[in-house]
């Protein structure tokens, strides 16, 4: 017990810095499905949002199509194109673009510089966005290092709920988790627990894929599209 209270004791004092900010471009599709192409290149599997990290400053061609979700093993299905514009990024916090339906498709902010530029602020602290809490590298080593000393599987989930309280992951750090368990289950769980808190949700298919069985795959992608659909 003492152990585990120490270890809490360095995760809170960790979680009280200030989270690594994120920059990039938001593709928002309401409630409809879409897939989003960078410069001509899809980047995102079927998913209502799109986060786009770490880019850096420039002009760069957005296009967002229709879609809807597959089951596993079914072809992504492209349709109408929904938003095409060659958008400005000028490398500071998150760029809001909103498809909200076929017709009222916009950006945010304007897209070319010298009309209006990036916002402090806007964007990175409106409900249930979190791209400013993600946990930074350094700090994400040290709680991957608690939570891997952590020998009871009970004693890790206290870990990462108390991280999940004051932060935000991406898909590659969920999946650098994951890593700590053998078998499907248990890492399936720490999916689960993680889904709702991943700012990057189009890659989690990376995460899913890592599983061992085809049937446990099925499973984690019939949770993330019953999650979407909430």
């Amino acid at each position: 017990m003492r152990k585990i209270i120490i270890s809490f004791c360095i995760l809170f004092a960790a979680l009280s810095l200030q989270a690594q900010s994120v920059n990039g471009i938001r593709i928002d599709g309401g409630n409809t499905p879409i897939l989003v192409y960078l410069g001509g290149n899809q980047i995102s599997l079927p998913t209502t949002t799109c986060f786009i990290a770490n880019l850096n400053p420039g002009h760069y061609t957005v296009e967002v199509y229709a879609t809807r979700f597959t089951r596993p093993g079914e072809r992504v299905w492209k349709g109408e194109k929904l938003y095409k514009d060659y958008v400005y990024f000028d490398g500071r916090g998150v760029k809001e673009i909103w498809v909200d339906g076929r017709d009222n498709m916009h950006p945010e902010r304007p897209d070319r510089p010298g009309q209006g530029g990036h916002r402090p602020g806007q964007g990175e602290h409106r409900p249930g966005y979190g791209y400013n809490r993600v946990m930074n590298d350094q700090l994400f080593q040290t709680f991957y290092n608690e939570m891997k000393k952590e020998p009871f599987k009970d004693d890790r989930i206290k870990l990462l709920n108390a991280a999940l309280a004051g932060s935000d992951f991406t898909s590659a750090q969920c999946l650098q988790l994951t890593k700590l368990y053998t078998f499907d289950d248990d890492r399936m769980e720490i999916m689960k627990i993680m889904y709702p808190r991943i700012v990057d949700k189009e890659a989690f298919f990376t995460v899913i894929n890592t599983l061992t069985f085809t049937s446990s795959k099925d499973k984690m992608n019939d949770f993330v599209i019953g999650y979407g659909r909430r």
